[in-house]
């Protein structure tokens, strides 16, 4: 990706600059750190024992000091960014969004999803699971070592259950893009009657967030069953188990900072045996990630300043308000829809708030205290903290409009329901999805495909659940629900027919993304229709206009996958794979077939009657 090679050479320029501002300063200073091997290596583990001590800290006080137990398990989230057990943050409350409220939801696993912990055809992933912690905690006590000890083999099965008591409380992917099953508003003050006292969670808060239950005021539990789980498991876990999850927890979070066994063990259990990736990225690659993961919006001010281009912003604002435009046509001719519902859904999309290229108001960095004589590792720390504190300035606090949920230099595009905003970064404005080179054709294919699949968004299966404020209402009547979904429900069995590997898409879990793809392709041809003159554009490389917006849209979905990966995907990914993604949506599509004369005989054919309409 080209926006990849440009943040390289800024980096890189910044090493041979003088007189760096302090944010440049601070970005140099950790990309040179993550870049700085031999001094990694030296260091070994000598920097995680403070984290170490701490787990053993924990442990002793789970039976001693309940207070105390639960507050330094917040502390272990706050400071060093390890979170066992269950998760934390801040996001705006789903209905009254001019609010945020801290979110606690279901975590504590160290394999991807609770389903590995179950799906049968997993029972191998499962014994390489076990095996890899018991290696990493070999590491821990002995860096250099290359099999797990007896010992630390008990220990990972122990681990292992722990971790499974708690997957069988999570909820399933699909389930976890339900925003009513999701919403459970309380006060924080309540949730430890949710285990019974068992668990002090008002310790927990104060530990990891510094502040009472009364100061955080109300929060929503994604899951309850999980937390009521969480309760029973940390309350009750012996002493000797609960540090050996706690000394895992770390060094699953930590290893891709430390040595070369670290890092070589984690990729060879997390990247190849359940990826299928056969080589580790460079380590320019690793460390550029690192480094926007810790500073990324000051690494994305200085791409903008070196690489945004003004004229292309000009060009997709263009293509917004155009498909904007389509929206609102398609909204006032939709057949099955009745007048109230239209209403609203009109006032929905007028009311979109569109972002593109970077902030208005970027991250303050300053409270980030990096220097070039902190080790890798510090730093590692240091912006976990800082980005941790951020979260918790945001709880119980007016909602910030102006944030970024995605770094300028990130090649993706996202719709937020409850800011009711689509938001398109710099760095998606290149090829395959954006060519300055490129007809209108091309762009509104690929780029205005975008652009209306983000829109599209504020009417899938989830996003309709929200109105024009971004606030969980319903605004639908029960007749004009009852039919969206009878026709969702055709777009879920689609899905479901197709295979990967012998294996079926989940239709329930992609649904929200499939109708995406083909209410934004459907919008953006819409689109370039209206565009002046559209009739009498003239053919490029023997393709027509038409063409050309379909072959816009088959590009940006080229892809390498490994078999491991496509597999892993179906169980994690909320999107469908790619080749799905590219030909479902035009199969549904009457000018698709009209354009290149699809025959019968075809795969991508769909008769008439099986085709499906929504956007």
């Amino acid at each position: 990706v080209k926006s990849q090679e440009n943040l390289r050479e800024l980096l890189a320029g910044l090493a041979e600059k003088d007189g760096l501002s302090v944010d440049e300063a601070k970005v140099s200073a950790f990309y040179a750190a993550a870049l700085d091997e031999e001094a990694i290596e030296q260091a070994s583990l000598q920097l995680m024992e403070p984290l170490l001590s701490l787990c053993t800290k924990i442990s002793d006080e789970r039976t001693n000091d309940k207070a105390a137990y639960a507050k330094m398990l917040g502390k272990l989230s706050a400071k060093y960014g390890v979170c066992p057990f269950f998760c934390i943050g801040a996001s705006p409350d789903n209905k009254n969004s001019d609010h945020s409220l801290c979110q606690v939801s279901q975590g504590g696993l160290g394999l991807p999803d609770r389903d590995y912990y179950f799906d049968e055809d997993k029972e191998e992933k499962r014994v390489a699971y076990k095996k890899h912690i018991a290696i990493m905690l070999t590491l821990l006590d002995n860096p250099t070592a290359s099999e797990p000890t007896e010992a630390s083999l008990a220990a990972a099965d122990e681990v292992y259950a722990l971790e499974l008591r708690l997957a069988e409380a999570h909820m399933t992917k699909t389930e976890c893009r339900d925003p009513e099953a999701t919403y459970n508003k309380m006060l924080a003050s309540d949730l430890t009657k949710i285990g019974d006292d068992s668990f002090d969670f008002a310790s927990y808060f104060v530990g990891a967030t510094g502040k009472s239950t009364e100061e955080l005021g109300d929060i929503n539990v994604r899951n309850t069953a999980a937390l009521k789980r969480v309760a029973e498991v940390a309350s009750s876990v012996e002493n000797n188990i609960l540090l050996n999850y706690l000394r895992w927890a770390s060094a699953k979070s930590c290893a891709p900072y430390l040595s070369k066994a670290f890092v070589d063990e984690s990729f060879h259990f997390y990247e190849k045996t359940l990826s299928g990736t056969d080589e580790i990225k460079p380590r320019w690659k690793r460390a550029m990630e690192f480094t926007e993961s810790a500073l990324g919006e000051a690494l994305g001010q200085l791409y903008c300043a070196e690489y945004f281009d003004e004229e292309c912003k000009g060009r997709a604002l263009k293509i917004v308000e155009d498909v904007r435009a389509a929206l609102e046509e398609r909204l006032k001719e939709v057949e099955w829809m009745g007048e109230a519902t239209r209403e609203a859904g009109l006032k929905k999309m007028a009311g979109f708030k569109v972002k593109i290229g970077y902030p208005d108001k970027w991250i303050d960095y300053t409270t980030l205290d990096i220097k070039d004589t902190d080790s890798f590792l510090e730093m590692v720390f240091k912006a976990r903290a800082f980005e941790h504190a951020r979260e918790v300035k945001e709880m119980n606090a007016p909602t910030d409009r102006e944030k970024w949920f995605l770094t300028p230099q990130t090649v993706n595009a996202y719709y937020h329901p409850s800011l009711n905003e689509i938001v398109f970064p710099a760095a998606i404005l290149q090829p395959p999805f954006f060519n300055r080179e490129a007809d209108d054709a091309v762009n509104y294919g690929s780029m205005g495909a975008v652009v209306g699949h983000e829109m599209t968004h504020g009417f899938d299966d989830k996003g309709r659940k929200f109105n024009f404020e971004g606030n969980m209402l319903d605004w639908w009547t029960e007749e004009d629900a009852k039919e969206y979904e009878s026709r969702v429900e055709v777009m879920v069995n689609q899905a479901n027919a197709f295979k990967v590997h012998g294996q079926s898409v989940q239709g329930k879990l992609t649904c929200g993304e499939n109708i995406a793809d083909l209410g934004g392709l459907n919008l953006a041809y819409r689109a370039l229709k209206a565009q002046k003159g559209f009739d009498s554009w003239p053919m490029i490389d023997g393709f027509t206009p038409t063409q050309r917006f379909f072959l816009g849209w088959a590009q940006c979905w080229r892809q390498n996958v490994t078999k491991e990966r496509a597999l892993q995907l179906l169980t994690l990914d909320p999107h469908g794979p790619n080749e799905m993604r590219c030909n479902g949506p035009l199969s549904n599509i009457p000018a698709f077939h009209e354009a290149f004369e699809i025959p019968e005989s075809s795969a991508m054919f769909k008769p008439v009657d099986n085709r499906v309409d929504i956007w």
